[in-house]
């Protein structure tokens, strides 16, 4: 049950080729923190985005996260989902005219028996559609949803986050890019949102930095989540190949690479054992608490070096053979005049 990177923080275009419906929807994802026994307010903003006047409606949904890649499921509203009844909108209809942005009040009346996390997905369709949720994914058959994390403070509640694995895919490289994997989980009892830098070291100098995780993304309580970190900053390195705007795959589905000399960046060449150490943080509500962890692995663009190996060894070779030659003129006796 992680989410993280939720929808990210821009608009989200949601057309449907059946009825060309064509829903933008702004921003994603919503976090809203209040302590219990108050109310919160916040807007949701649609706009729709096709070239006809559409009558909506907003029904409300829940959703937890699916898998450890932060993909969003959602659901219909189950027995003992009472906080459902905390939220009202300040239209549950409305006309939405061609390219027009429609703002949507939504209220939640948090009790005071209220305590930790509540997810909802305020999901936007047409007024005559039955709207259905597709199994293990965030798309909407006939719509779109905002999605809104709410946080019911109460005191002493657990937030936490572990690593439980951070590697590269190999340990050697010939080229780059490299690629990471962080997998956290939060053993907490609310979502949170950890964000930080990996640090790239060669001894104890930085050569690079990246940023986790910049969206501030949420891992909802007792999930896992999984985070791809490249580093590609390097000469040559490797790129996938495109067409037309379009990545090239292979017969397996994976990326066609090419290797790219710009030599521009020259400088940037990479060789030796090198060292990523990772430094995220979260808030626990009082403080934010790091996150350490680091793995090392080897970049030798082997080949590269084969060729220089090899060129010094002509140069060598042709070194001796000139003082070779020059020797054995100056050994050879002189003819008498």
């Amino acid at each position: 049950m992680v989410l993280c990177l939720l929808l990210a923080t821009t608009p989200q275009a949601a057309a449907q080729s059946s009825g060309e419906l064509n829903l933008t929807t702004s921003p994603l994802p919503i976090n809203l923190e209040v302590k219990p026994g108050n109310t919160i307010s916040t807007d949701l903003r649609v706009q729709n985005s096709g070239n006809q006047t559409e009558t909506l409606k907003i029904d409300l949904q829940k959703f937890k996260a699916y898998g450890e890649d932060g993909k969003p499921q959602l659901i219909a509203r189950e027995p003992g989902d009472d906080y459902f009844d905390w939220a009202h909108f300040s239209q549950t209809t409305f006309t939405a005219e061609p390219n027009v942005w429609t703002t949507i009040k939504m209220t939640i009346a948090v009790p005071k028996t209220a305590a930790f996390g509540y997810y909802y997905a305020v999901v936007f369709s047409r007024a005559h559609n039955t709207v259905a949720s597709q199994p293990r994914a965030n798309s909407i058959v006939g719509g779109t949803a905002t999605l809104v994390l709410l946080d019911a403070q109460v005191p002493g509640a657990k937030k936490q986050v572990d690593v439980m694995a951070f590697i590269s895919d190999k340990k050697l490289y010939e080229y780059l890019p490299a690629q990471f994997t962080i997998r956290l989980r939060n053993a907490g009892v609310v979502h949170v949102a950890p964000s930080g830098t990996l640090f790239i070291l060669r001894g104890k100098k930085q050569v690079d930095l990246i940023n986790i995780n910049p969206e501030k993304g949420n891992i909802l309580p007792g999930s896992n989540r999984i985070f791809r970190i490249g580093w590609d900053n390097g000469f040559p390195r490797y790129v996938a190949s495109s067409s037309n705007g379009q990545v090239i795959k292979d017969k397996n589905g994976q990326d066609v690479q090419n290797l790219k000399w710009d030599f521009s960046q020259a400088s940037h060449l990479r060789i030796g054992r090198y060292t990523a150490k990772l430094l995220l943080t979260y808030d626990n509500g009082s403080r934010d608490v790091p996150i350490q962890a680091s793995v090392s692995f080897w970049v030798l663009p082997w080949k590269l070096l084969a060729g220089f190996l090899v060129f010094l060894g002509l140069c060598g070779a042709g070194l001796w053979f000139i003082a070779r030659s020059l020797l054995r003129k100056l050994k050879a006796p002189k003819s008498p005049r």
